[in-house]
């Protein structure tokens, strides 16, 4: 009997190797890759995709598209990935918002955990607290005592509401027992000529644009969020270097493909980037905009975004911030 069934076994190998999931698994890529971006050409995201796409484009021997799906806070763009055929041909390269705004809106119509499959966390990015360059505040308790004796002077700006440089503000406020207003700019561009101006007081800026302006000295940067100091900025200090607890969480890029993709393809496509991220080339361009590069196995990344889940949606829900 034990005879018969190894042989039923052996003979079913053909079969398995020749359905379409194995078949689609092992091949893939066998035909080009489009990455979804929920963002807009030219911007960070974009900027921080096209050569790992162009990397991966080389190593597949496929092309490997980049598709530009603005709006919505990005949901126009996850929910269009997480419709799509779940082979592999379709990703979704997103951000911490895509956990944020199960909490910011009412009603979203994907669920990231469900209707998603992570792949892998490409990179983290912190934020940096930034004042004028002619701003008296040389550190962040000297900011905080002069918003606290002069309020009526005082404001400090996001760009846009429910970001997390709005999301940071509101707890620094917070824990500051700030009465100041809060300004929401449409972007960060349209933010940074009122804060470098002195017009707003202070802001939470990307780190990219901290290290640029940190260089060009067009803004003070008082402290990063994060666990550790950048490394073009390392005479700034952590916030809970200064004392500040709760900024510990960064913001990342990540790779997603639609629920249901087979595991190998996903397992395929997050051990090609990871060999990707450690490129030179690479590795330059991710720290020029500030990134750094991680690189982690789809477990490692389900988990950051079921904690940093738990993280914002706390704070969302204690400072009641709601979009429509």
């Amino acid at each position: 009997m034990y005879r018969r069934s190894l042989l039923g076994m052996l003979a079913a190998l053909p079969c398995l190797a020749a359905s379409p999931l194995y078949a689609a698994s092992n091949a893939y890529p066998s035909k080009p890759v489009t990455i979804v971006v929920p963002y807009g050409a030219g911007g960070a995201a974009d900027a921080l995709i096209r050569p790992i796409a162009e990397a991966l484009g080389t190593e597949w021997k496929q092309p490997v598209v980049v598709d530009n799906r603005p709006g919505a806070n990005g949901m126009i763009a996850t929910q269009l990935v997480s419709k799509a055929s779940p082979d592999g041909y379709t990703l979704l390269l997103n951000l911490t918002g895509i956990v944020q705004n199960l909490s910011l809106y009412k009603k979203v119509s994907y669920d990231p955990f469900k209707d998603l499959q992570a792949i892998t966390q490409i990179g983290t990015q912190p934020m940096g607290l930034a004042v004028a360059p002619r701003s008296p505040a040389r550190t962040v308790p000297a900011l905080l005592e002069m918003a606290k004796a002069t309020p009526a002077d005082f404001s400090y700006g996001s760009f846009g509401t429910g970001s997390t440089g709005h999301i940071y503000g509101e707890l620094l406020r917070s824990t500051a027992q700030l009465q100041i207003p809060h300004l929401p700019y449409k972007g960060e561009a349209p933010m940074l000529p009122d804060l470098i101006s002195g017009r707003i007081q202070f802001g939470f800026v990307s780190a990219s644009t901290a290290a640029t302006r940190y260089r060009d000295k067009s803004l003070r940067i008082l402290a990063v969020t994060g666990p550790r100091r950048l490394a073009g900025m390392p005479d700034v200090p952590t916030l809970a270097e200064v004392g500040y607890k709760g900024f510990e969480a960064i913001g990342w890029y990540g790779l997603f493909a639609p629920a249901g993709t087979p595991r190998a393809v996903i397992e395929k496509v997050s051990a090609d980037v990871a060999s990707v991220l450690k490129r030179q080339d690479i590795q330059t361009r991710m720290r020029d905009l500030a990134v750094d590069p991680t690189g982690t196995s789809p477990e490692a990344f389900s988990q950051v975004m079921r904690n940093d889940y738990t993280k914002w949606d706390g704070l969302i829900k204690t400072f009641r911030i709601e979009l429509e």
